[in-house]
């Protein structure tokens, strides 16, 4: 990996729809997913801020072309290096049919990282501030966006495209990816190789 700036991170950073067929290396996978949740210091503070340091979102890395991981769905802790089985096949086709209108690129991709939230933590949490028993999904709103665009900065890092999904069934895509209530979806950050040419 080069040593790129912040501010060369930012000018890079674009949404990237088309990917080649390359495989990522995991070590690049595991990048991604530091910059995203992970542990930046000793005392467990994170890459990405967190309202009264609630930490709820759960992190899911979606594999398909991923060299040294099999194809599946692994649970992420927040250091990243412990990626845990969660379901032994490639969902990436299920993840795009669950999504709203035409978005290939979901299939298309090398890997998704799908951010997911515990609402009902996040909700409890904040009820006693105004508006009643919804500030606490703004926050983690708030948190995931800062979690993908985390994402998107060590795309740019590492030359990888991207691409944020929002659009899709929250009910099917929870289904695809066996989450337990009070964790649902948020978002999917598809990623790969550039297309070139």
């Amino acid at each position: 990996m080069q040593n790129t700036t912040l501010a060369q991170a930012l000018v890079k950073r674009r949404t990237q729809r088309e990917f080649s067929p390359g495989a990522v290396s995991t070590e690049i996978v595991q990048r991604l997913l530091w910059a995203a949740y992970g542990v930046s210091e000793q005392d467990g503070r994170r890459t990405t801020p967190s309202a009264h340091a609630l930490h709820p979102l759960r992190i899911y890395a979606c594999a398909g072309r991923i060299e040294g991981m099999e194809p599946g769905v692994y649970a992420v802790s927040p250091d990243a290096q412990d990626m845990r089985p969660h379901i032994g096949r490639d969902v990436r086709s299920d993840l795009e049919a669950a999504a709203l209108e035409d978005q290939p690129w979901i299939g298309n991709s090398a890997g998704i990282i799908t951010i997911c939230a515990d609402m009902v933590a996040a909700t409890s949490a904040f009820a006693d501030q105004p508006p009643y028993g919804t500030r606490g999904l703004r926050y983690v709103h708030i948190e995931a966006g800062a979690a993908a665009q985390n994402i998107y900065l060590q795309a740019a890092a590492e030359g990888i495209a991207c691409v944020l999904v929002a659009g899709f069934q929250d009910e099917a895509t929870a289904g695809v990816l066996k989450l337990a209530a009070p964790v649902a979806p948020v978002l999917h950050v598809c990623f790969g190789w550039p297309e070139t040419g």
